[in-house]
């Protein structure tokens, strides 16, 4: 079992679980909260920097199949995005500063979101938000404004697949990836968020 994270691009909730049974094809996550064949989440390992596009192909019990989606090219899927409306607090500042400020996230989609602020105006195109529960900043670019309100496309960064002189993540490497932060807290996820001990 290795310790993951869970992205789900449709509400950019965070969850923090364990996965086994890696291949070089997919994997199987502790949830029970993904419901949905087909539905894509990004999966963040400890010690990686980059996260992995995956779809779920099977739902038993307590688990969910995913199947990888590496990132061979620059190409986006050309379907229509469902925007999901939410209320998620985040940190917004541009690309190369570290000054930003609060605002809220009220609308989603794998491919970007709606942020409201009445300080937006003042942001450059090239931003970075922080979102709870993700300990990585994710670019973004600001597509449109209005009083109060800014569209932003989100600029995963994902593995990339196979190519000269590259490996697809393979089940080894992850696991001596994962295990390499030996100074690790025990009280510590692996992804600079705190998990809640029980002192009882």
């Amino acid at each position: 079992m290795l310790h993951i994270l869970v992205l789900d691009f449709d509400t950019l909730a965070c969850e923090e679980t364990s996965a086994s049974e890696f291949s070089q094809t997919g994997c199987r996550i502790q949830s029970t909260r993904h419901k949905e064949i087909g539905k894509t989440l990004g999966l963040r390992i400890a010690g990686f920097e980059q996260m992995v596009k995956a779809r779920i192909s099977g739902i038993g019990a307590g688990d969910i199949a995913v199947h990888y989606e590496f990132a061979d090219s620059e190409t986006s899927e050309k379907r229509s995005e469902r925007r999901r409306k939410v209320s998620i607090p985040a940190f917004v500042s541009g690309k190369t500063s570290q000054e930003g400020f609060s605002c809220e996230i009220i609308d989603a989609s794998p491919s970007g979101c709606r942020l409201s602020s009445l300080k937006l105006q003042g942001l450059p195109a090239d931003i970075q938000l922080q979102i709870p529960g993700l300990d990585l900043p994710v670019n973004g670019r600001i597509v449109w404004r209005a009083e109060g309100l800014a569209g932003v496309r989100l600029l995963w960064q994902f593995a990339r697949g196979a190519r000269k002189g590259q490996e697809r993540i393979r089940p080894p490497g992850l696991a001596e990836k994962a295990g390499a932060k030996s100074g690790r807290k025990a009280d510590s996820s692996g992804f600079g968020v705190r998990r809640n001990r029980d002192t009882g």
